[in-house]
């Protein structure tokens, strides 16, 4: 075996090795590097590490430090570090071609490839670079210090065993305290999350209950962290990392669990419900402190799961992380929508003056692009909190109110794509029958705005906001105030029978009048019964009326800006979907026959992108398939018939295809066709008659071509509910 070679330096170079470490430990001590998350500890930890590498360099191998320069090269974040590098790999090999010693050389290169290792990014598992630059910083250490004398190696690596035990003794004390608190902590997690659900079911006195719990276990976990054995973990890399980790978020989740708690133990939920047609306007004000302490909760705990975070982390804490900052993420949106709510509800409840609102009942059985034609209408007044239903009515009645006087402002887009169907005249007046298509823009917003200026003007007075429930809706509404008797129905109208009922079963009975009144009598027996019964709390509310709400039944505007804003963030708004760069799709259905056959339409999208650039051209072929499951018999003529002369069970249409790329062509069935383009909304809209017999299925085909913004962006879709 060959014997190890010796560097031997000079008693006058040792002094100038000793004075190029001590620099080098200096610069890289201010570098942001932060092994264990504590600025002083690291400051002189980095300061001692850089300081003895370079000390060692100063005999450590050319071709060694040769390849740490390399190193720092590869991984420079700036031309200047990588130019610094360059020329520590110089310095290093001309020493190694030359055959030299040069220990103040070797130091040097040494020091230039420390200070561009401490500058550079460091990412992935533990800082992906700067675990090999670990690696190979320590080989410097260990290779230069073999090669230093006898009397300096003997002194290294007794102080080197030393270290090695301290840190040993010290990394199983953190060990015991860790596996002392992960009982606590996983029995926090269980606690939190159980409050989460108990306050998504409007539990807010179990909420209390299991936030309480879980601040007791996660305190329990923060002070069997603090515990003397634990505290040497603050001196050690990467354990420290983990030690500040857990107790940040320990401390941090005890105070905000604590804080949470105690805002919801001043929350009474049977404060804020409806009974007989009353709700308490200062219950509902003095839910605004505790909401905002809720979300204050959130933020701080989230502030902190994100400051834990950090690159020295194992990958399993740091997804453990991420996924709690997701789920504070969603409980904060929640928190921000409660307190928004209990702030601007006071005044939508009349507290500031009497507030209006007129509610639109649709049935997609004649559809509209909305969903589906408005067959009854309601006003509702609310003065401080007392809610009453002030008028009723049928959409003939408002068709007959006023009808040569009535005029839109503002609505341009609206009047510009719609106005032939009875929005506007060549003198800018709407049709005597202009209530009947009042839900044909698909953007309940528009629509909205369309009610509030007309109703008015047909004998209604102003309002200040607008609900729309379809048959499904009042369903619902159903379940809340029991079963309806209606005269000629054999059996009373549930939860579960009247969405069905007023979709199809309705259209058996004798003729159109009967089922009219039918339909006025179902929506006003729920209005009424719903004023003067008791109604859940808000939350068991939000969790029956959210899927209706994205699914477009229940839809609400006000014409107050932080009301809509909230009624936008719950997604009630019913807007039609903004693009915002990204590719889209939506189909809707207007009836174009006066009859009831959409219940009985089957409407199917696909859409497939045919190929895709590098600068987001795309083509791409939209196919629309629409069954009509209707009879040709058997059902009344003002269900199957038509005023446009076809045959019996027909379903005759317009159709309404928003695409995000231009039309470049169109096919039925196969055949080349035409079809009217225009643009609304800020989508390209392909528009057409289109006829289909009962029992008959047409398939509508566009292609499509051009470019979006982002090639990555999610594809928008919408269709209009039908059934």
């Amino acid at each position: 075996m060959s014997r190890l070679r010796r560097n031997p330096v000079s008693d006058s170079h040792q002094i100038y090795t000793v004075i190029v470490a001590v620099v080098s430990g200096v610069m890289a001590s201010v570098a942001d590097v932060r092994p264990t998350g504590s600025a002083a500890v690291d400051t002189v930890l980095v300061a001692v590490l850089a300081a003895s590498v370079t000390w060692a360099g100063s005999t450590a191998p050319w071709w060694l430090v040769a390849g740490v320069a390399l190193l720092a090269a590869s991984v420079s974040a700036t031309t200047l570090l990588l130019t610094a590098a360059m020329v520590a790999v110089l310095l290093a090999s001309a020493i190694g071609a030359q055959r030299r010693n040069v220990p103040l050389g070797r130091s040097a290169a040494v020091l230039i490839a420390i200070q561009v290792l401490a500058r550079s990014d460091v990412y992935g598992f533990l800082g992906l670079s700067a675990l090999f630059s670990c690696v190979a910083l320590g080989a410097v250490f260990v290779w230069g210090v073999r090669r230093k004398p006898r009397s300096q190696r003997r002194v290294v690596w007794r102080v080197m065993t030393g270290v090695g035990i301290t840190a040993g003794v010290v990394g199983v004390g953190f060990v015991i305290a860790a596996l002392s608190v992960r009982g606590p902590i996983e029995e926090g997690n269980r606690q939190a999350r159980a409050g989460l659900a108990a306050l998504d079911r409007g539990d807010t006195v179990a909420a209390a209950e299991h936030f309480t719990s879980a601040a007791r276990s996660f305190r329990s976990a923060d002070e069997g962290l603090s515990e003397p054995w634990a505290q040497g973990a603050r001196l050690l890399p990467v354990v420290a990392q983990h030690r500040e980790g857990l107790t940040s978020l320990a401390s941090a989740a005890a105070a905000a669990m604590g804080d949470a708690a105690a805002a919801l133990q001043r929350v009474d939920p049977d404060t804020v419900k409806v009974v007989n047609g009353r709700i308490d306007v200062e219950a509902v004000r003095a839910l605004e402190m505790p909401f905002a302490e809720l979300q204050e909760a959130i933020v701080t705990l989230q502030g902190a799961v994100e400051g834990a975070k950090s690159q020295w982390l194992a990958g399993r804490m740091q997804q453990q992380l991420d996924e709690l900052s997701g789920d504070l993420a969603k409980n904060r949106v929640r928190a921000e929508n409660a307190t928004l709510a209990v702030r601007v509800a006071p005044r939508m409840l009349g507290a500031e003056g009497q507030r209006r609102y007129f509610i639109a009942f649709t049935t997609p059985a004649e559809a509209r692009g909305l969903g589906g034609f408005m067959g009854n209408w309601a006003e509702i007044t609310i003065n401080n909190g007392q809610i009453s239903m002030t008028a009723f009515g049928r959409t003939g009645d408002l068709n007959r109110g006023s009808p040569t006087d009535r005029k839109l402002t503002g609505l341009d887009e609206l009047v510009q794509h719609w106005g032939r169907f009875g929005f506007a005249d060549d003198h800018g007046r709407t049709a005597s029958d202009v209530w009947s298509n009042i839900t044909m823009a698909p953007d309940f917003p528009t629509t909205a705005q369309a009610i509030q200026q007309l109703y008015p003007q047909s004998g209604g007075r102003p309002v200040d906001g607008v609900f729309l429930l379809d048959p499904h809706a009042i369903a619902a509404l159903l379940g809340f105030t029991g079963p309806i008797e209606v005269d000629g129905v054999a059996e009373a109208l549930t939860e579960a029978s009247a969405a069905q009922f007023i979709l199809r079963d309705q259209y058996l009975l004798a003729s159109s009048d009967e089922r009219v009144d039918l339909l006025e009598t179902i929506a006003r027996t729920t209005v009424e019964r719903l004023l003067t019964t008791s109604l859940p709390p808000p939350a068991e509310l939000a969790r029956v009326f959210a899927p209706l709400a994205s699914e477009g039944r229940l839809m609400a505007w006000s014409a107050d800006e932080e009301e809509q804003s909230l009624l936008t963030r719950v997604k009630m708004a019913g807007a039609f979907p903004q693009l915002a760069g990204a590719d889209g799709v939506a189909v809707t259905v207007d009836n174009a026959a006066a009859n009831k056959l959409d219940a009985y339409l089957e409407l199917l999208v696909d859409y497939e992108i045919t190929s895709l650039s590098s600068n987001g051209e795309r083509s791409a072929t939209l196919t629309i398939t629409l069954t009509n499951t209707a009879p040709a018999s058997g059902l009344p003529t003002y269900v199957i018939g038509n005023q446009v002369g076809l045959p019996v069970g027909t379903n005759h249409m317009w159709l309404s295809i928003y695409t995000a790329l231009p039309m470049v062509g169109a096919a039925i069935d196969g055949e080349p066709t035409g079809l009217q383009t225009s643009q609304v909304f800020g989508w390209n809209v392909a528009t057409r008659f289109v006829d289909v017999p009962p029992g008959a299925t047409v398939v509508v085909t566009l292609s499509l071509q051009g470019s979006i913004d982002d090639e990555f962006a999610p594809v928008v879709r919408r269709v209009q509910p039908l059934a």
